[in-house]
Parts: C-alpha cells; sequence; structure tokens
C-alpha cells in the first residue's frame, strides 16, 4: 500500500542489505553527523533566535532555585526525634531581656544610666521656637473667630513663617556637627 505512494524509483530506493552492515547506533550517530553538517546554517539561526535565547534565561533560572526542598527533608528534621539530643526552643539557657533585674544584681553597681545634659540654649533659637509654635496654635485658634480669621490668620502665619525659616537658617547639619570621620552623628 506504500508502494503506491513512493515517488522513487525501484533503483533509488533504499537497500536493506546495506543499512545491516554496522549496529544502528553507529548509523544513527553518522546520519545525524550527516544532518547537523548539513544544516549547520539553520541550526546557528535556531540558536540566535529569540526563543532559544528565552529558553536560555527559563534554564538558567531554574538552575538558580534552591537546591533542597522541603519534601527532601524527613519529618525528624523539624521534630526532636533524638532524646538523646535534648535540644529545644525550651531549652535556652542563657540570660533574656526579661532577666534585666537578675542581670544587674549579678554584675554589681557598675552600671551608670545615661544622664544627657541639654546644655545652654541660644536665646534666638527659643524665640525662633516660640514663633513657630505661638504662629501654629494661633492659626488654629484664627479659626474659632470667624470675625477677624484673616487678620489673626495672616500675622500667625507670618510668626510661624519667621520661626520655622529662623531654626532652618541656625540648624547645623550633620557635617557641622561632626567629632571624627566615624562619627554617625547618634548621640545619648
Amino acid at each position: 500500500m506504500t508502494d503506491l505512494n513512493n515517488s522513487n524509483d525501484d533503483e533509488e530506493r533504499p537497500n536493506d542489505a546495506s543499512h545491516g552492515g554496522g549496529s544502528p547506533m553507529d548509523d544513527l550517530d553518522a546520519a545525524w553527523a550527516e544532518f547537523a553538517d548539513s544544516h549547520a546554517d539553520d541550526l546557528k539561526a535556531v540558536e540566535r533566535s529569540r526563543s532559544a535565547k528565552r529558553f536560555e534565561k527559563h534554564a538558567q533560572r531554574r538552575e538558580k532555585e534552591a537546591l533542597l526542598s522541603i519534601d527532601d527533608l524527613d519529618q525528624g528534621t523539624f521534630t526532636n526525634d533524638a532524646p538523646a539530643n535534648g535540644r529545644g526552643p525550651r531549652d535556652f539557657t542563657g540570660s533574656s531581656w526579661l532577666d534585666t533585674d537578675r542581670v544587674m544584681d549579678r554584675y554589681g553597681d557598675d552600671f551608670v544610666p545615661p544622664n544627657p545634659e541639654i546644655g545652654h540654649v541660644k536665646l534666638s533659637k527659643l524665640v525662633f521656637w516660640i514663633l513657630l509654635v505661638t504662629g501654629v496654635i494661633g492659626i488654629i485658634a484664627s479659626v474659632f473667630v470667624p470675625a477677624l480669621a484673616s487678620i489673626l490668620g495672616s500675622i500667625f502665619g507670618l510668626c510661624a513663617l519667621v520661626g520655622a525659616a529662623g531654626l532652618i537658617v541656625q540648624h547645623k547639619g550633620h557635617r557641622e556637627t561632626r567629632t571624627d570621620e566615624f562619627d554617625d552623628g547618634a548621640r545619648v
């Protein structure tokens, strides 16, 4: 039945005797090498295609995934199956922050709590703070006096702006208050 579909002449049909001489693997390897040689240009185009690059990225992503899955571990990993081990979450014997009083008693009275000094406050900075706070409170309070809201709002708004601007101008940045190159600005 397939002979009707074969358009080759009888001389062109492959002879079974010519293919039976070697092992089938040698024939497949030789046939694949011949195919790769004859279609080298097509195979290079496929390698450079967008689909091939997308597949390569997908394969690299799959390689980076976790090498150890949760399914690879047995239940004993998560539970204490070995009583000789005796280690668990409640077996911690160190001290925690809940034991502060006992730890402080054990190490004596060497601890000195921090007592930061605010130091001298400049008069100009105090005046700018008073202007800022008065301005904000005045703006809020001027809402309750509708007859004078525009005048009081303007005056208190100006006070708040002057106070905020004065504080910003007087503020020393981190670069000016550093004591050395390792000073990160943290103060106690």
